[in-house]
């Protein structure tokens, strides 16, 4: 809550600000920012993504910043006390942007596990979804920065996702995708909603008279800011009176002043509107500490410091998931003399998925740097023989300063790509302005120099020099956005300015990636020149919001040519004779990303038959799995196959997080917040995903994730809830505080919980409740949801009580018929366990309901 004096104060410049002024704070000032009104003392606020961290105000290549684990390994924790610590040490990196407004959390639930945003929320289930995005924003915002909860609502998937049409029955919308938010809006309390781009029954979700106006202003009450996802604001008026109140990016193009203006003078209610939304960007700039601080922004900087990194790797840690384990783990360096690394991930730095949830990491870590370092202080004699086995890379990789491989100009030059900037689209006449990027994977939508105008054209040149490690054939490859030419040592080598097709690369914007083959020599080095302009291919798929802010961008690739099948063999032969094989495999922000959706759930590139051959030869083979959903595991039942361990996206820690729990210096104790289908065509969601013609029909209705599973008594490969560990525990008999519940009252179930083991580890109990009346509903319901769950972490030999309340809002249903919640009269019978498999769970007991009671 404010002061008085400052609501008063909010008031008071309320009504000093003309019509026109208050218009212009309803869209952003530039990408990143609101509009400031210096004359009134209104300044600008900066906000930054994302879940993963605070990236700043440049969409690659920007301030370095910490990389914390992906919302799903958070899910996987089970454990909101460390969302909320999470939460709080990105609170700090915000303000080390120079930001006060997070874009995160992301409540959104998993319908399908092909979403490309998956791994940037915490579960399929929408109660530890709301639990763990309330925990995060609430340690947000101890730190004085706004939470900005995303996407609201329904945002599962990326294909069409700016105009898909989502067929929703209300009862789905409201106990799935709407509880989330619903969860963390009571619990959280953020400061800012962040509307989504698809489109509900028909009405986009930034102007939504449901979800937007009904439900979130009306029956919630939300008197904070709503701001639109960037270049999700679809009307001028309607998103106004629904509750919109700010418009992203900025300079306004749906809500130009003018225009505006002139409809509030006509009409009062749009008029009043205006009001609201004014006060609530005003009232959000005094709740981050801004009010009428017209102090200068602040240089970003990177606050790179040992607690931060200590806590992401903790946090990674506790996430990881162990699925299967035949004694194999923790790995035992006393009786193991070689242990081998293999696969693509194996020395790769997989740290995030794709898109606005990535950023500049302050380091990265890969798993068998870490993992040799770790071995050697425990046994230098150990041998760790390294083989790559296959190569996933989606697209040619880009060229990094790190590696050594690229200058931006000629000897002694620094290390990276030089970006010119000019006037007009042929790169004539005075350099506008330049800059070295690391990498040569550059997405130029935010970082466009002043004075350079979209109407008038300009251009960049993209430049430096490559050489390569060895003699060879390699692939070059380039993709742009708008039209662009590659050019090696002077001569064409693609033309790319008139290009058709487009892709998935930046954003689902530039065009299909176009690949030469050239012979290179080690210790030459190699002009590279790219001309890329803002001129958009005459006959390439349009992208309006693109265009008119006049983006570029280039990707450069070079990557030997190679044979996976060659790899494979070699990988095979040198494993014979190794005590143990770690093999890590998966996906990375290539696979999984923002601006489009999976199409399989099979491991890309020959992983599956990396793994087949490799257990082959070796009778101790290790599973390591890098992905932000689940993927097909065909391998899982074969015997020499004696362990696997599910690490997520885990930051910047990931090498680390993935060596401690190998050598059992991390415990995992990570639950499954979804459900791994033995195949993707098990899914409920898989004949209506992503659907047809920019519409989509959620016909499996509440039947999502594991409510289908044991619904429909569907077995899958890995159920939700389920993660091995190190100890082992026993619970007790589950006991209910009451049998009876009535109308604001509540239950407690309370077990005991004791590590048997001589290993320091942690247990989840989960609590379902099965509902033993068919009731009045019309939707087919769910035998079982889970209603509860705490997180115990117990010492060898301890023994803890785990206590789960659940209150009788808990237990409602939606009826559509009454327009209400209802808490329907029966019995309800209370589930305690360590995972959602109904044959393994415990009665606590039965709860009564005597009479239905409703709210709205």
């Amino acid at each position: 809550m404010l002061d008085e004096s400052v609501s008063r104060e909010i008031e008071e410049t309320l009504a000093q600000l003309t019509l026109e002024e208050k218009i212009s704070l309803l869209a952003g000032k530039d990408m990143w920012r609101t509009v400031p009104i210096p004359d009134k003392q209104v300044p600008s606020i900066k906000t930054s993504d994302g879940p993963s961290g605070a990236r700043g105000d440049s969409f690659t290549g920007g301030t370095k910043a910490a990389f914390f684990p992906s919302g799903i390994s958070m899910g996987a924790t089970f454990n909101p006390e460390l969302a909320y610590e999470v939460g709080q040490f990105i609170g700090d990196e915000v303000k080390s942007k120079s930001a006060s407004v997070l874009l995160a959390p992301t409540a959104c639930c998993h319908r399908s596990p092909l979403g490309g945003r998956n791994f940037e929320s915490y579960s399929e289930d929408p109660l530890l979804s709301g639990k763990m995005a309330s925990a995060y924003i609430r340690g947000v915002q101890s730190k004085n920065v706004a939470a900005t909860m995303k996407h609201y609502a329904a945002n599962e998937q990326e294909t069409w996702r700016l105009h898909v049409d989502e067929t929703i029955d209300e009862t789905t919308l409201r106990e799935i995708y709407l509880k989330p938010f619903e969860i963390a809006m009571r619990e959280g309390r953020p400061w800012a909603v962040m509307s989504a781009y698809n489109i509900i029954n028909g009405e986009h979700c930034d102007s939504n008279s449901l979800t937007l106006k009904q439900v979130l202003r009306g029956e919630w009450k939300y008197e904070g800011l709503v701001m639109s996802d960037w270049f999700g604001c679809n009307s001028m008026v309607d998103s106004l009176l629904a509750g919109l109140d700010l418009e992203m990016p900025g300079p306004a193009k749906v809500r130009p002043v003018k225009e505006l203006v002139a409809k509030a003078e006509k009409d009062d209610s749009i008029r009043e509107a205006v009001d609201k939304a004014a006060r609530r960007v005003l009232t959000l700039i005094a709740k981050v500490g801004k009010w009428k601080d017209m102090t200068p922004e602040a240089p970003e900087i990177s606050r790179e410091d040992p607690e931060t990194g200590k806590l992401i790797r903790r946090a990674g840690g506790e996430g990881v998931v162990l699925l299967k384990n035949d004694g194999a783990l923790p790995l035992q360096p006393a009786s193991l003399k070689s242990i081998a690394f293999v696969g693509p991930n194996a020395k790769a730095t997989v740290a995030g998925g794709g898109g606005s949830a990535n950023l500049n990491p302050n380091y990265l870590t890969q798993p068998y740097e870490t993992f040799v370092k770790a071995i050697k202080e425990i046994d230098a004699s150990i041998e760790v023989p390294y083989a790559q086995g296959c190569i996933i890379d989606r697209w040619i990789p880009p060229v990094n300063a790190e590696s050594g491989l690229c200058r931006s100009g000629g000897p002694g030059s620094e290390p990276g790509w030089l970006v010119e900037w000019f006037r007009g689209h042929d790169l004539k006449g005075e350099v506008v302005s330049s800059s070295v990027f690391k990498n040569s994977d550059v997405f130029l939508w935010d970082g466009r120099p002043e004075g350079l105008n979209p109407a008038e054209g300009y251009s960049i040149r993209f430049s430096g020099q490559v050489s390569v490690p060895e003699d060879g054939n390699y692939n070059i490859a380039l993709s742009t956005i708008t039209a662009g030419n590659l050019y090696v040592d002077g001569e064409l080598l693609i033309d790319n300015w008139d290009f058709k097709e487009r892709g998935n690369l930046m954003m689902n914007i530039g065009s299909e990636e176009v690949v030469k083959t050239l012979e290179l020599k080690k210790g030459q080095w190699y002009n590279i020149e790219v001309r890329n302009a803002s001129i958009w291919p005459k006959d390439s798929p349009r992208d309006p919001p693109m265009e008119e802010i006049g983006a570029l961008g280039v990707r450069l690739g070079l990557a030997a040519v190679y044979d996976n099948n060659s790899l494979i063999a070699q990988a095979t032969d040198s494993v014979k004779n190794s005590d143990a094989v770690v093999i890590v495999v998966g996906l990375n922000n290539e696979w999984e990303s923002e601006s489009y959706d999976r199409t399989q759930t099979k491991l890309p590139r020959n992983q599956d038959e990396l793994i087949e051959e490799i257990a082959k030869v070796n009778k101790n083979v290790i599973v390591v799995n890098q992905s932000g959903a689940p993927i097909d595991m065909p391998w899982v039942e074969n015997p020499n196959v004696k362990g696997i361990i599910q690490a997520w996206y885990a930051g910047q820690e990931a090498g680390n997080v993935i060596a401690d729990v190998l050598l059992g210096k991390q415990n995992p104790s990570g639950k499954l917040p979804l459900t791994f289908p033995v195949k993707l065509e098990d899914n409920p969601s898989y004949n209506y995903f992503p659907g047809k013609d920019k519409k989509v029909e959620y016909t499996e209705k509440l039947m999502v994730g594991y409510r289908y599973y044991d619904t429909d008594n569907v077995k899958p490969r890995f159920p939700f809830g389920y993660g091995l560990s190190y100890s082992s525990f026993k619970v007790g008999k589950p006991v209910l505080s009451t049998t009876e519940l009535s109308e604001d009252g509540s239950f407690t179930a309370t077990v005991e919980v004791s590590n048997t083991s001589a290993v320091a580890g942690a247990e989840v109990i989960q609590l379902y409740v099965q509902r033993k009346t068919s009731g009045t509903s019309s939707i087919k319901r769910p035998i079982k949801e889970l209603k509860g769950f705490k997180k115990i972490h117990l010492q060898p030999g301890e023994t803890k009580t785990a206590e789960v309340t659940v209150d009788d809002k808990s237990l409602g249903i939606w009826s559509p018929e009454a327009g209400k919640w209802v808490v329907e009269a029966g019995d309800y019978e209370v589930l305690v366990g360590t995972s959602s498999v109904y044959d393994e769970l415990a009665a606590a007991g039965t709860v009564v309901a005597k009479s239905a009671w409703s709210w709205i």
